[in-house]
């Protein structure tokens, strides 16, 4: 009962909120505007769109401007307006982070039930890597676990995600991303040479898997491969992480190649292409 009244305090309030705001008429023209252009091929001039959104030449031309300065929209022969590339870049990210789960859910369960552990899924961010989904294995012969929820972030420069974050980009970013952030000492196994550090992250890059063997949490191992999308681009992370009493040696490595195998197959779901994966994985 008391869960009911707390439910219904905060859809109340959200509804005298509601009732408080204050409309934004360019912004609702503006998505207008977009659904126009959306539908057509051969795009739309000022004077077309001005009287579809019943709005002066004068006034839709400074909306028009700071659209095509977002990127939003673009010009093309005869001063026609069409889709600018950031409506098709935020698309394509939209449609793989929604693909991304629909993709990864499988095989993430297939990957808990062969291994036995914990797996996640993370989206990289500025400051670390956010957990989006956690899979455990919930068998018969199911026993202790890591603890991992769904919005949790680990540091980007944390054990097997950090490296295979690194790993994705140019040596010379990598090179000058250390020179401003130390390496954290998280346990006795962790690497704090800059130069031992770059070395692990090529190895990763030319390997595409990465194995932390204690050195974010200790007692507890891990192995992570990045997920791609359209163009090559890094989507996601994908690991595994056990306690160090079970998961390690044989079993460790075999989990590696059931991971590697299913992130190639995510990331072609996603639309990388074959070559592109090979040349990153």
């Amino acid at each position: 009962m008391n869960e009911q009244l707390v439910h219904y305090s905060e859809q109340n309030a959200a509804i005298e909120a509601g009732a408080h705001v204050t409309p934004a008429p360019m912004v609702e023209r503006a998505f207008r505007l977009l659904d126009l252009l959306s539908v057509t091929e051969e795009g739309l001039t000022l004077s077309d769109l001005a009287r579809s959104l019943n709005m002066s030449k004068g006034s839709i031309h400074g909306l028009l401007k700071t659209m095509e300065n977002s990127g939003a929209i673009e010009q093309v022969e005869d001063r026609h307006f069409v889709l600018g590339p950031r409506i098709y870049d935020l698309a394509q990210i939209y449609i793989q982070r929604a693909g991304l789960r629909h993709f990864a859910l499988p095989a993430m369960r297939r990957l808990a039930s062969g291994t036995g552990e914990t797996v996640c899924l993370g989206r990289i961010e500025q400051k670390g890597v956010r957990i989006i989904e956690c899979v455990v294995d919930e068998g018969e012969q199911a026993g202790f676990h890591i603890a991992a929820r769904r919005g949790m972030r680990i540091p980007l420069l944390a054990g097997a995600c950090g490296v295979v974050v690194l790993a994705s980009w140019p040596v010379t970013q990598r090179e000058h991303y250390l020179h401003a952030h130390p390496l954290p000492r998280f346990t006795e196994h962790s690497i704090t040479d800059a130069r031992q550090f770059l070395a692990h992250v090529e190895e990763v890059a030319r390997a595409g898997i990465c194995i932390d063997s204690g050195e974010y949490l200790d007692g507890v191992n891990a192995v992570s491969t990045p997920i791609y999308g359209a163009g090559g681009v890094l989507v996601a992370l994908l690991w595994v992480v056990g306690f160090a009493s079970r998961f390690k040696d044989e079993i460790l490595e075999r989990a590696a190649g059931q991971l590697r195998e299913e992130a190639m197959a995510i990331s072609q779901s996603l639309g990388a292409k074959s070559e592109t994966i090979n040349t990153c994985l």
